[in-house]
């Protein structure tokens, strides 16, 4: 009887000690491999077809609003729209952009 209740207890315990391995052991498996998952996701998003067209929608708007603004709001928005260009690589974008881009980088 004792040894019958010892052995449920020795199982419940092995079990229990089973569980909390395999629970650590999938625990470091997600901190390594999440943060590849992430970047392979970021990557495919950041080369799809709708993040280019927005990128570029949102460049534009930057341009109109740097081009209707006065002398003094185009030096307050000038480190913004070069910030914001600066995440979007050069190659990808329309000569317009690409031209207005380089003159802001230039000082113009």
């Amino acid at each position: 009887m004792t040894k019958t209740i010892a052995a449920i207890i020795g199982t419940f315990f092995a079990l229990f000690l089973l569980i909390f391995t395999l629970n650590l052991f999938g625990l470091g498996m997600t901190s390594f491999f999440a943060p590849k998952y992430r970047a392979v996701e970021n990557k495919v998003f950041q080369e799809s077809e709708q993040y280019s067209q927005g990128m570029v929608r949102d460049l534009e708007n930057l341009q109109l609003e740097y081009i209707k603004a006065d002398k003094e709001g185009k030096q307050s928005i000038r480190a913004i729209v070069l910030h914001r260009f600066s995440v979007y690589p050069e190659e990808k974008m329309p000569y317009n952009l690409r031209v207005f881009y380089n003159q802001l980088k230039q000082g113009n």
